[in-house]
């Protein structure tokens, strides 16, 4: 008895075992608290589609005219969490995963619209969910329930006023002095590189709805700054049909005088030129097909209501204190066009200029429209010139204001010396939309 109590024999196996208790209960907690990551994940996925979900009905309301999805907010982000399989006792949405939860364990979704986020005034949508469970192994901490949640918000991002101008492909720059004044539209540009808004110089006076661009901005910081960048989407062009019609060739107009389309005159005004000091023909709703130069010098000016269309490898040029005054006219009939344009007639409704897109520069010449000197333009409709980059240099003056909102659609746009954009008679809507979007901010 005396040796049996002296042996050592299974002493070690017996500290082991007692070191393997708590040891055991170490590794227990840790796989229930990562039971709790990954939970945790589950609720941040469910917050994130929510806060997203909330967003996008929230920009959805903003124009009832097109939104479909009648549901408010609240109910769109909590339905998203339920798709997530995180919903609050006693509510049921459509496609929803979530499941009777085990004794003690409960979900709930808030959500809440905020008109400021961490100082910065917007929109947002803000989604918070949790679960709670009871703690297991995690008693020995003196935690008896576990609360696990997850919170995102995303914010509704949109242009403060549609652009009135848009480049297509280029920039849009500013060299000089420039005046833009365009407090009811903006000018934005979808070409995605660092400089597709450029500002060269600080001598310019800036007055601008809204400023965004698919690229960057390049210039001092003053103009910049208020620059929304690298949106995620171009500005739709609600004019593209047009850029694959051909139109097939127009006789010359005979004569001197500048010649509307009809179907007794299916023609085109070639090298069409007026100078010196006078008033041109006043217009009064036709449609004139221009080909080569249409040039205005030394005075004379041409005002009235027309559609002036460049044919491929037409170009125009207004100088030497010269005037094209032109308001688009409120409709075009389809006997006004040559048959290739005729199923796109509502889209020339209060357009001015329109410039065929040239399928081959090199045999028609330039794309670009240079309006220079002391000219003075005058529209009142819409620019489309998708093949152009348009230059404003020297002195001119381009007027939209009028009844309806005038757009400048072009390759690309730069305001040189001492342009003058001016819209400041337009309403705060155009033909182009303005660019909204959802992003997730937390």
């Amino acid at each position: 008895m005396r040796s049996l109590l002296r042996s050592r024999r299974g002493s070690v196996a017996f500290a082991t075992v007692v070191a393997l208790v708590p040891l055991i209960g170490v590794v227990a907690l840790g796989g229930e608290a990562g039971s709790w990551y990954v939970t945790r994940q589950h609720a941040q996925n469910a917050a994130d589609a929510a806060a997203y979900s909330g967003a996008v009905q929230e920009l959805c309301l903003k124009d009832l005219s097109t939104c479909t999805v009648a549901q408010t907010v609240d109910y769109r982000a909590k339905q998203a969490a339920a798709q997530n399989a995180f919903c609050n006792s006693g509510t049921s949405y459509p496609g929803s995963k979530c499941v009777a939860s085990p004794a003690g364990v409960s979900h709930t979704v808030q959500v809440a619209s905020l008109a400021s986020w961490k100082g910065i005034a917007g929109t947002y949508v803000q989604a918070t969910v949790s679960q709670q469970q009871p703690a297991y192994l995690a008693r020995v901490l003196g935690l008896t329930t576990v609360n696990i949640g997850a919170t995102a918000v995303a914010k509704v991002q949109a242009l403060e006023a549609p652009p009135c101008v848009l480049a297509l492909t280029g920039s849009v720059s500013f060299q000089g002095s420039p005046n833009i004044n365009a407090p009811n539209c903006g000018m934005a540009s979808n070409s995605t590189a660092k400089d597709a808004i450029d500002f060269t110089g600080g001598g310019m006076t800036m007055n601008l709805g809204s400023l965004s661009s698919v690229g960057g901005c390049t210039g001092q910081a003053q103009f910049c700054n208020p620059a929304l960048t690298y949106m995620p989407a171009p500005i739709p062009n609600p004019f593209a049909a047009l850029d694959a019609v051909t139109v097939p060739a127009l006789a010359k107009c005979s004569g001197s005088a500048l010649t509307a389309y009809s179907a007794a005159t299916p023609c085109r005004n070639d090298k069409f030129k007026l100078e010196g000091n006078g008033t041109g023909p006043t217009l009064t709703g036709g449609v004139y097909f221009i080909s080569d130069t249409f040039t205005l010098t030394g005075g004379v000016s041409i005002s009235g209501t027309a559609l002036f269309i460049l044919l491929p490898g037409a170009s125009l040029k207004v100088t030497g204190n010269s005037a094209l005054n032109l308001t688009g006219n409120p409709s075009v009939a389809a006997s006004q066009l040559p048959s290739a344009l005729q199923p796109h007639a509502g889209l020339f409704a209060n357009m001015a200029l329109y410039k065929i897109t040239d399928p081959d520069t090199k045999k028609n010449g330039p794309n670009d429209v240079q309006l220079g000197g002391t000219s003075g333009i005058e529209l009142k409709g819409i620019m489309y010139l998708p093949s152009a980059n348009v230059t404003f240099q020297g002195n001119p003056t381009l007027n939209l204001a009028g009844g309806a909102c005038g757009e400048l659609i072009s390759k690309s746009v730069a305001f040189n010396g001492n342009a003058t954009f001016d819209t400041t008679g337009c309403p705060s809507q155009t033909k182009l939309a303005s660019s909204r979007y959802v992003q997730l901010v937390h």
